[in-house]
């Protein structure tokens, strides 16, 4: 009955972190699209671009792997254990550190922003001088985001879910508005103003949710009796492993801006595309299943841990391979109904679509990677974790130069990313096999053989249309293309559930009998 619960409690949240993230992405996508229509892929363009993904790249060390890695654990076992004011005092803690630090680091962008966007990027005076403006206004969207995940770290402790994923959005919606209506009078400067706006109101929203709770927010330097030493020494752990993330992600766009011009534009906007599928699924089955891990090992019910591991790994399975073959065989399709308008021009949409193939050969398998690596933080290999993160952004580094160098351009970065990331998946593997022996979970090898071929029927509808080499999505973005792509994603997602239902996969199972037990109690 416990885990019959349990079960039911993590779809429900999942679905819930499912719909905002959805949410979410849909907006980053039409915030590609302004800024698209806007600046085109133009040296603008990539200065936008390429200057925000800077302090972007660095919230994967401050927010999101200090969430997924080390918040989450140690504010659960306060949560769980009664011990509130310890909680509220260690989110006041680590809110006050981070001003500390960030304060600093938002002032020192103003005055060095030339020559960190000149040793960063291979962009000309110009081009490095308005990154310079950019960068301080971006850095002050990077603190508080990172403040606000210590907020929304605690809402997911509660299952506070919708609260914590719907503050995305709030920032979204600001850069959308911020650059669609002042753009004219303030150029690239609009998304400067919109993204400080933006980060400002998700910060804020997040910290009301969280009073909800019964938390205040205050400054506090001393522990005081608080796990802060163990969780910084954990912390300390995740943003190692994802500094050198945000090192090869930097260097994947320098690299980027010594090619052609619309490169790094082409680089991020498939990016978008990439992360919409990727990052409504991951988070929503990661973001639910990583807190469960975390208590099965503080239990000490290993069983447990091994089956919600394997779980998670099916789920990513059942929704990433048909989103994979659904945007593989739509990429130009897709970029072209939602990108290409105003200065975004076909030859531009049709390179973002090829960067964006190659980049879904990986996807599966940075999901998995993400998932063993979740797996072992819950079970405090912190250590181990951080050395598997150096090796892979090594090898990626390694492969971009080498894929370059024999003349593969832009591509160069997507197949380089694939194969570092595979190699850490197998590393991962080896590592954790005396916690999780993945090659012996037959319950796992079934699903996803079961899996393979119930998307066997999409992949089939997929060749066919392939075959006829249409190229009506040409004449860019507009009502009818956009209904077009509509019409053939529905038609994917429909033969997906149909053949998912034949073959019973356990997911869409899951949520078909739910609204059997709710129909069976109107009864």
């Amino acid at each position: 009955m416990h885990d019959s619960t349990n079960d039911k409690s993590s779809e429900k949240s999942s679905i819930t972190v499912m719909v905002c993230t959805l949410a979410s992405r849909l907006l980053g996508i039409l915030k590609a699209r302004i800024i698209g229509s806007i600046f085109g892929a133009s040296g603008i363009a990539d200065v936008i671009n390429f200057t925000f993904n800077i302090p972007n790249n660095f919230r994967k060390i401050f927010a999101e792997g200090a969430l997924n890695g080390a918040l989450i654990p140690y504010f659960t076992t306060l949560i769980e254990s009664g011990e509130k004011k310890k909680a509220n005092r260690l989110m006041a803690l680590l809110c006050t550190y981070q001003l500390l630090f960030f304060v600093p680091l938002c002032i020192l962008s103003y005055f060095l922003g030339e020559p960190l966007i000149a040793f960063f990027s291979d962009f000309t005076a110009d081009k490095v001088a308005l990154g310079a403006k950019l960068l301080p206004f971006f850095m002050v969207f990077l603190a508080t985001i990172s403040i606000g995940t210590t907020f929304n770290g605690l809402l997911f402790c509660h299952k506070s879910f919708f609260h914590a994923s719907f503050a995305p959005l709030l920032f979204s919606l600001s850069v959308i508005f911020g650059v669609q209506f002042f753009h004219e009078s303030l150029g690239a400067m609009s998304m400067a103003y919109a993204t400080v706006i933006g980060g400002g109101l998700q910060g804020l929203y997040s910290y009301f949710a969280v009073r909800r709770f019964g938390y205040r927010l205050q400054v506090a330097v001393k522990p005081l009796g608080t796990p802060f030493k163990p969780l910084m020494i954990a912390w300390l752990h995740v943003m190692l492993g994802s500094s050198f993330l945000v090192v090869g992600q930097l260097i994947a766009y320098w690299f980027a801006s010594g090619l052609s011009v619309g490169s790094v534009t082409a680089f991020s906007n498939s990016m978008i595309f990439w992360q919409t599928p990727y990052g409504i699924f991951f988070n929503a089955i990661v973001m639910v299943s990583f807190p469960l891990m975390s208590r099965s090992w503080a239990l000490g019910s290993i069983d447990d841990l091994q089956k919600q591991a394997g779980t998670a790994l099916q789920y990513l399975a059942t929704f990433l391979f048909p989103s994979f073959i659904l945007l593989y065989f739509l990429s130009n399709e897709c970029v072209s109904a939602v990108l290409q308008t105003g200065n975004y021009s076909l030859t531009d949409s049709l390179l973002t679509a090829n960067v964006l193939r190659y980049y879904l050969w990986g996807m599966v398998i940075i999901a998995w990677y993400g998932l063993l690596q979740r797996l072992g933080y819950s079970v405090n290999r912190h250590r181990q974790m951080t050395i598997v993160s150096i090796i892979q952004t090594a090898l990626d580094i390694l492969c971009m130069w080498v894929l370059l160098h024999y003349g593969l351009g832009i591509i160069a970065l997507p197949i380089a990313n694939a194969i570092s990331f595979f190699i850490g998946l197998v590393i991962l593997i080896v590592i954790l096999k005396d916690v999780y022996p993945i090659t012996r979970d037959r319950r796992l090898a079934k699903g996803l053989l079961r899996l393979v071929i119930a998307n066997l029927p999409l992949l089939g509808l997929c060749v066919l249309y392939s075959s006829w080499k249409l190229t009506w999505y040409q004449s860019g973005s507009n009502l009818k293309t956009f209904f077009f792509v509509c019409l053939l994603g529905l038609t994917g997602v429909g033969v997906t559930v149909l053949s998912y239902s034949i073959f019973r996969i356990p997911f869409l199972q899951i949520l078909f009998a739910r609204k059997q037990r709710k129909e069976n109690t109107q009864e």
